[in-house]
């Protein structure tokens, strides 16, 4: 596999979340993510995810993002915003690197229905709340900004460009198998 160049931010968070690792445990744990000063440049684009009912709910977006996007999608589900496919395409992805553990980086566009888009990357690294939720924390970057064609929606999620998986030392599944499986969705009768 052909690993992408990644952001600066990306880079950040993951030599962040080897540092707050304890030995011996695959996750770590969400109370010890904690700003300083080698991550608090990437504060206003930061994103805290949980799994819950194979949906993924936005526990935390960062202002930068929410001012980007310009929506804040906090306390919202990927559901709201995403087509039911890329909902069970993205909870399978997110298990499955919860699972091993490995991180995952993807890049995609967004529209954001006031006529503009943007391409960002999502290095996504797991992180264990406090009962045991599948989180995950992500540095939301983007790498992009242009015009798209108008429409009423607030966030349009386009099809992922890429994505592969951060070797985080237990290696990496394979894409294609963790969505193998997945029913596409029944095509609306007339």
């Amino acid at each position: 596999m052909v690993l992408h160049q990644r952001t600066e931010n990306g880079k950040k968070l993951e030599k962040y979340w080897r540092e707050i690792r304890v030995p011996g445990k695959n996750v770590p744990a969400r109370s010890e993510f904690r700003v300083n000063s080698g991550i608090a440049s990437l504060l206003p684009f930061l994103v805290i995810v949980e799994l819950a009912d194979e949906d993924i709910v936005f526990r935390l977006i960062g202002t930068g993002l929410a001012e980007h996007q310009g929506i804040d999608i906090t306390g919202s589900r990927y559901s709201d915003v995403a087509q039911p496919d890329q909902v069970a395409r993205a909870s399978r992805r997110f298990r499955a690197a919860w699972e091993r553990p490995c991180g995952i980086l993807s890049i995609h566009r967004e529209d954001y229905g006031r006529g503009v888009s943007s391409t960002v990357e999502l290095a996504s690294f797991p992180l264990r709340g406090d009962n045991g939720e599948m989180m995950m924390v992500l540095s939301v970057t983007p790498i992009g900004k242009g015009l798209a064609e108008k429409s009423n929606t607030p966030l349009f999620l386009r099809p992922l460009t890429h994505i592969e998986y951060i070797d985080l030392g237990s290696d990496v599944p394979d894409d294609a198998s963790i969505i193998a499986g997945l029913q596409p969705a029944p095509a609306e009768k007339g």
